[in-house]
């Protein structure tokens, strides 16, 4: 019996003075760590960190090699669940568009002047008040030729249907600040294929090319969200879109430009009876010359 107890006493002393050694003494130190074999949440400090060096420098390849050392063949993809998730948890707005235009490097083709066009149908939900402005602030988002319906529209669905947003009157010019974007118009969109009614977003530079890691805010009546363009390259470096709620009006800016506020948004009918779907809403933004 006293051998026993010796012998267990004896144990538990060495696993102590083990322990005490390894956690205390002489603790393991763990030096030149490869990238992927670093916690999630190091790893995410990593990728905000290649995020930043991206925006400094604008070199993709060298971008894409410091992500390959995290394991990661396709990047684009971790790196938009990156960019979604510190939006949703209210990460600060420069390191949220530093991964999202990250993203949208690494998901994008070559660069285009023209965005890749949402599909979707001419025919309008019930369309905001009409203005007028000059022909030279017409934009279109497609190359295709818009048609001008006579009569009420019948809904029909396209694949890739001409855009002519729908401009606010023409204002007097003001000193921009730098970044900030003008509203060029407004796209009531019919299209049976999107599952639920979005407000889609377009940020464009002053010559068309898409900017993607701009902010759009949306607030409602007792609500607040927001996105970011750049999260979804597959549809345009520039794009990003929110999920409407049917019976909710919405009002829309951008972070970067809240003097341009767009009231009244919601999910407005398109069709009539049994063929009646929710329809979305396409707003145009882009950032002035000079």
């Amino acid at each position: 019996m006293k051998t026993a107890l010796f012998l267990a006493l004896a144990l538990a002393a060495g696993v102590g003075l083990g322990l005490l050694y390894t956690w205390v003494i002489s603790p393991v130190q763990i030096v030149d760590t490869a990238p992927n074999a670093l916690s999630a949440d190091a790893q995410t400090a990593y990728v905000r960190l290649v995020a930043r060096a991206f925006a400094a420098e604008s070199d993709l390849g060298r971008a894409r090699t410091r992500l390959a050392f995290l394991g990661w063949d396709q990047p684009a993809e971790p790196v938009t669940a990156l960019a979604q998730r510190l939006a949703a948890e209210g990460a600060p707005q420069a390191q949220v568009q530093a991964v999202a235009q990250l993203a949208a490097a690494l998901g994008a083709g070559p660069a285009t002047t023209t965005p890749i066009a949402v599909a979707q149908s001419t025919a309008s939900p019930g369309a905001l008040p009409d203005a007028t402005a000059s022909a030279s602030a017409t934009a279109s988002l497609t190359a295709a030729p818009s048609a001008t319906p006579s009569h009420t529209p019948q809904p029909t669905d396209t694949v890739i249907p001409s855009i002519t947003p729908r401009l606010l009157p023409t204002r007097t010019p003001t000193a921009t600040p730098p970044g900030a974007f003008d509203f060029i118009g407004r796209q009531a969109v019919c299209d049976r294929d999107l599952i639920e009614p979005l407000i889609q977003v377009v940020a464009e530079s002053a010559l068309g090319a898409p900017v993607p890691g701009v902010e759009v805010v949306v607030t409602w009546d007792g609500g607040f969200d927001h996105f970011y363009t750049g999260l979804k390259p597959d549809l345009g470096r520039g794009y990003g879109d929110f999920t409407m709620t049917h019976g909710v009006v919405y009002t829309v800016h951008l972070a970067e430009s809240p003097s341009i506020t767009l009231e009244g948004l919601t999910a407005e009918p398109c069709g009539a009876g049994l063929n009646s779907y929710p329809g979305s809403w396409l707003l145009v933004f882009r950032q002035p010359d000079g």
